[in-house]
């Protein structure tokens, strides 16, 4: 089979596509031909050496994996061949103290998902989710690492309710395009903040009540001039420390703020009597759990969630995704076809 491996960890031109074997399975692991993979904020930090947890070279990466069950070992439960599926990022041992108690996401023992960039990778069943056959494959890809973690954010997190005011940092992102909708969907008010004044229409077609553009170091008055004064009940933040001053500054007394991405490695600095004067919850959002994403595809499956797909590349053009990613030249996902085509049999 044809793989883009990675043999030491620089710029994207360290991909090399080549010839690798069908990796085997196991008694609890499923063999997938993989038909799109999402390039993924993830990959370009394993990629270039940043992010080296769990990682040794060489490697062939991509967690945002979507295709077809082709075996499946004597253990698995629920997967047959035939099967379309997506993946999350990463497998649970679903036996320690955390997952036996709906923690899997903080299982001490996970293993991260890779190998997305080929034609089949291999992968515990339990890192895997039937998806009807009807949905595009480019567009399952994302809903684990993407949409589950949005509405972990969103749903299982911050509780969203209705008649509560959202704010969603980087709400053209994959995260927070997805919890931009899902917000939405718990019948609350949404307030989506862009740096590119060139989005803001398709934020707004997306379902967000109004949309900030960020021009300056603090986007508060913005969204206090909004909110009447009064700030948002919830902050969604997928961007991090650069936001925090003005999210916080943004928020309503008695309000959650759920962190769920951290673009920088710089730290932040607040005082801790504004968190208790406020009565403010800092909440920590990690990544998505099987049963979050089984409710992911039925919201994709029913039409009330979807990804925005910007391309859809050759293996070979995977040195350009990489580049695309990294200079965020494209509004949407940048999605490789491992293993033609990525659309729907």
């Amino acid at each position: 089979m044809r793989a883009a491996m990675l043999r030491a960890p620089g710029p994207p031109e360290q991909f090399e596509v080549t010839e690798v074997e069908i990796p085997r399975f196991g008694r609890d692991e499923v063999l997938v031909q993989v038909r799109a993979c999402g390039v993924s904020s993830r990959d370009v930090v394993e990629r270039n050496g940043t992010y080296r947890r769990d990682v040794t070279f060489p490697l062939v990466i991509g967690l945002e994996i979507s295709g077809t069950v082709v075996e499946c070992g004597q253990d698995v439960p629920d997967l047959r061949p035939g099967d379309h599926v997506c993946s999350k990022a990463f497998s649970s041992c679903g036996q320690c103290r955390l997952c036996r108690t709906g923690r899997e996401t903080t299982c001490s023992r996970r293993r991260p998902v890779r190998g997305g960039y080929a034609e089949y990778v291999v992968l515990p069943w339990d890192a895997l989710v039937r998806v009807p056959s009807g949905l595009p494959f480019e567009e399952t890809c994302g809903l684990g690492p993407a949409g589950g973690v949005a509405l972990n954010a969103v749903r299982d997190v911050a509780r969203v309710t209705v008649g509560e005011t959202v704010l969603i940092t980087g709400a053209t992102g994959g995260v927070g395009w997805m919890a931009l909708q899902i917000a939405r969907l718990s019948g609350a008010r949404v307030i989506a903040a862009t740096r590119d004044p060139d989005r803001r229409s398709s934020l707004l077609e997306a379902g967000a009540d109004e949309v900030i553009v960020i021009d300056g170091p603090d986007f508060s008055p913005q969204v206090r001039t909004l909110t009447d004064g009064e700030g948002v009940d919830v902050v969604v933040d997928t961007v991090g420390s650069p936001v925090f001053g003005s999210c916080f500054n943004s928020l309503a007394v008695h309000g959650r703020y759920a962190l769920v991405g951290q673009l920088l490695g710089e730290e932040i600095s607040i005082n801790p009597a504004r968190i208790f004067f406020k009565r403010a919850s800092l909440l920590g959002v990690g990544s998505v759990s099987r049963a979050q994403l089984a409710d992911v595809v039925d919201l994709a499956a029913r039409g009330q969630i979807r990804p925005r797909i910007a391309c859809t590349l050759p293996l070979d053009d995977v040195v350009r995704a990489h580049h695309l990613v990294e200079r965020s030249a494209l509004f949407g996902r940048v999605v490789l076809a491992p293993s033609p085509s990525a659309s729907t049999e």
